[in-house]
């Protein structure tokens, strides 16, 4: 078929798609053509995914068996060549856009991002669509930068898609180990969970498994956490040129320390400062060295919602929200998925002075721009550290306008994104640090202090330190200014005192701690070769899915908010990691899959063998961890019902399961179903044991396939503890009070008049329009007959029928029309009427001698 367009460049996002589109443009000389769902330059088209087209298939679309979660169908395992995938419905309509397009190219160009997702989202969806990947007249377009320079040189050198199928293989591996891992043992242990009474969804997933024991087992240290006091004797020293404060160097060994080395008897530190004040000592040692601090580096996106977590007790997921409005709705800020804190050299050159000129338009930011050194390349500026992003900057469309109908958060995400920026082009915050040692009475004493000499970036932040900007030693940053000395002089001690001190416990768990924590999970990795490994994949999770790490815990109660932005595990959240085995805990598991994708990408080591590994290791597990007994706390225990655990009698290969009623009328109400569910769909009443009353047994009056059986209310209210009749068949619903026991009154016994076939018996009723109880004559065929005399009624005895009596009731048409007298209360006089046997209920009359 003929070709349509020269070359057809598919990229991971829009916003890709653009910058690939211009270079192509700045090489042919030829306009950029928007379309829809494409750009157009001469006869090459550059069209564009949103990340990731298709997801994997559930295990039920491979088999129907496997909707129900059971422990015998596990592990569920695919074969290598029969994995399929889904395309993401949200999508849909752009997919078809560039297949249709690319099945028109005579040259496929992949420009995902340069790495190993990139790579796969694009192969896997040439594949889904019949195209091969590899194939001579596809391309790879792989550059670690995205300036204009980088991409120009990358469009002209575009090497063989095939040179990097060994990497989409090792995607394909982790895409794959990771929805094996997570699935299969998600439905082992929340099967085990409701094999132990208990109704709870079990998660385990490589990233968000480790990620709650991080939370649970700071949680667990803090609350065995037991402060101890602790004593740093001070001497304040007089010198010629000025006095000081000078801080005992506790030598090891010495009496009165703990195990940590820290003073803890009082009566030691009391005694060395009796002993030093007022003696005399001399200058050991006397250092100033000059220092400089850098500004922090601009922002990746875990970084920005580290700092605005602790600055402004925003949430992981508000300062993404909030940075991807500034990005696409405001347009007043770069991308903000970015994992890079680096920026492109070409950014210095080509736009950095016009970001600062759009900048210097507001009195928030005219007195900071002015003082920019506009020529000063600071460490950020790096394109050997840029691969697919590089770090969240502001942007030219920055306006005073824009600015003032900025949300509170989106002021506070801004500011502190545009002050790293700005002070990028600030100097060194610069000083002298000075140190001394003193010797008094054979004690040796330490003395530190700070002398500044050039504010530097600090000015941007109003000369104070920036959380992520300053790091350095505490006692010289308190120190304050030492006053200058010499190796020798002499000193006198004029007086002491003791710093009392008491260690606390490790902090809580923020939204922006936690994710820090993630980003360095090599920090909480004991063995160093994982840790190495956790180092170079910078943690677990990416700058994306982090936040949604905590949002998925926090919904499924795993995790609970403390505060606006803290995190503090659940009684549930602990005992899940309680019931996992560490293999499933440890952070390390990322380490050792990472060891293994590199053997794949380098060709050492075949996908079949990586992922049989992987199936070896979920068998073992399954049937290690397949009869355990699980306890939870924090959730729901389902005490199991009679019949629990015994064969399913409609399709006996399930079993029965206690299950509880989650919504409805019913909620809370318990009953057994097969746990084979959907391919078996029996379920039914626990049968209670309770002493049945008059009626058990008998036929349902309403739906005539079931049986009348005896129950008891336990729900708390006015009729706990009474019993009442129910149909046996749960969709018939029907349900009635035993009758009351009255005594037979005159008539009982006696033929129905109105039937002739039924017999009148005693009932007791109650009528709600009334509130009042009643004793009636009722035909024993009722329904079908409802003929009812009311024995107090004295009004319809030894009376002549009038015309019309025994006719059916014109107003209910259920009773009939009988003959009565009554008295006037007011007149005394008497009077004939119809009224209907049905009243109460029904209280329509008819007065004859009033026509």
């Amino acid at each position: 078929m003929p070709h349509s367009y020269n070359v057809v460049y598919i990229a991971e996002k829009p916003t890709l798609a653009r910058t690939v589109a211009r270079a192509i443009a700045q090489i042919s000389g030829k306009p950029v053509q928007e379309q829809k769902g494409y750009l157009q330059v001469g006869d090459d088209v550059v069209t564009y995914f949103f990340g990731h087209m298709y997801g994997a298939a559930e295990f039920q679309e491979y088999d129907p068996a496997y909707q129900a979660w059971t422990i015998a169908t596990l592990p569920i395992l695919i074969p290598f060549n029969d994995w399929k995938l889904v395309p993401n419905v949200k999508s849909i309509d752009q997919l078809k856009t560039a297949i249709g397009l690319v099945k028109k190219g005579r040259v496929i160009v992949n420009c995902g991002d340069a790495g190993r997702e990139g790579q796969l989202l694009i192969d896997e969806a040439l594949i889904e669509n019949g195209i091969d990947p590899f194939a001579d007249n596809v391309k790879r377009l792989w550059t670690q930068s995205l300036t204009e320079e980088s991409m120009r040189l990358a469009v002209e050198g575009l090497i063989p898609n095939s040179q990097k199928k060994t990497l989409y293989l090792a995607a394909v591996c982790r895409q794959r180990a990771d929805f094996l891992h997570g699935n299969n043992l998600t439905r082992l242990y929340t099967s085990l969970a409701r094999a132990s009474g208990v109704n709870a969804l079990i998660s385990v997933g490589r990233v968000q498994t480790p990620t709650l024991w991080l939370v649970v087992t700071r949680d667990l240290a803090r609350k065995a956490f037991k402060p101890v006091d602790h004593f740093l004797p001070k001497i304040v020293f007089e010198h010629e040129n000025g006095k000081f404060t000078a801080t005992w160097v506790i030598p090891a060994e010495h009496d009165g320390l703990d195990s940590e080395g820290r003073l803890v008897d009082k009566a030691v530190a009391t005694a060395l400062v009796d002993r030093i004040k007022g003696k005399g000592g001399s200058v050991q040692s006397y250092n100033v060295k000059k220092k400089s601090i850098a500004a922090g580096l601009p922002y990746s996106l875990s970084a920005l919602q580290t700092e605005c977590s602790a600055k402004f007790g925003m949430t992981a997921k508000e300062v993404l929200d909030t940075a991807q409005a500034l990005y696409e709705r405001h347009r007043i800020t770069t991308y903000p998925r970015s994992d890079s804190r680096y920026l492109p050299v070409s950014i210095l050159k080509e736009e950095a002075p016009a970001i600062l000129a759009s900048m210097s338009a507001s009195d928030q930011f005219a007195h900071l721009v002015v003082n920019a050194d506009q020529n000063r390349k600071s460490a950020a500026w790096n394109d050997a550290k840029i691969s697919d992003h590089y770090a969240i900057i502001p942007t030219t469309e920055f306006s005073p306008a824009i600015f003032s109908k900025l949300s509170a958060a989106e002021r506070n995400v801004f500011m502190t994104v545009a002050k790293a920026f700005i002070a990028q082009f600030y100097p060194d915050f610069e000083y002298n640090s000075i140190s001394a040692n003193i010797t008094c009475e054979g004690e040796v004493f330490k003395a530190s202090g700070r002398q500044v000499l050039e504010q530097g970036w600090k000015v941007v932040y109003g000369g104070t330190a920036d959380a992520q900007g300053e790091s350095g030693d505490e006692d010289e940053a308190d120190g304050g200014n030492l006053p200058s000395m010499r190796q020798g002089d002499p000193v006198k001690s004029v007086s002491g005192d003791l710093a009392s001190r008491r260690t606390t416990p490790p902090p809580a768990y923020t939204d922006g701690t936690l994710i820090e924590a993630m980003a360095n999970i090599h920090l909480h990795v004991d063995d160093k070769q994982e840790r190495q490994g956790l180092k170079e994949v910078e943690g677990i999770g990416t700058e994306a899915t982090r936040a949604n790490t905590i949002e998925i815990h926090l919904k499924r109660k795993y995790l609970k908010r403390k505060g606006k932005n803290g995190l503090e595990s659940t009684a549930f959240g602990q005992s899940a990691i309680a019931v996992l085995p560490h293999d499933l805990t440890d952070p390390g598991v990322t380490a050792r899959w990472e060891a293994l994708l590199k053997r794949v990408e380098t060709g050492e080591l075949s996908p079949e063998d990586f992922l049989a590994m992987q199936e070896e290791a979920l068998t073992a597990h399954v049937r290690a961890n397949a009869g355990r007994t699980v306890e939870l706390k924090g959730v729901e225990q389902v005490e199991p019902v009679e019949g629990h655990g015994e064969a399913c009698p409609e399709c006996a290969a399930g079993k029965m399961v206690t299950r509880v009623i989650q919504k409805g009328d019913h909620k809370g109400k318990k009953y057994l179903s097969c746990d084979q569910y959907p391919n078996c769909k029996h379920v039914a009443w626990p049968v209670q044991k309770v002493d049945p009353i008059e009626g058990h047994g008998e036929q349902c009056p309403k739906c005539s396939a079931g049986k009348l059986v005896t129950r008891m209310v336990h729900k708390a209210g006015p009729n706990k503890g009474k019993k009442f009749l129910s149909c046996d068949q749960r969709e018939c619903g029907h349900s009635q009070w035993p009758a009351p026991k009255v005594a037979p009154v005159a008539g009982h016994g006696e033929k129905c008049p109105k039937c002739d076939t039924g017999t009148m018996l005693t009932k007791q009723i109650f009528s709600k329009a009334k509130g009042q109880t009643y004793i009636l004559l009722g035909c024993s065929n009722y329904p079908d007959c409802s003929h009812s005399v009311f024995p107090n009624d004295k009004a319809a005895q030894n009376i002549n029928p009038l015309p019309g009596h025994g006719k059916s009731c014109p107003a209910c048409g259920k009773g009939k029309m009988m003959s009565k007298e009554i008295t006037s209360k007011k007149t005394g006089s008497k009077h004939q009427l119809l009224s209907c046997d049905n009243y109460p209920e029904c209280q329509n009359s008819e007065w004859p001698d009033k026509k």
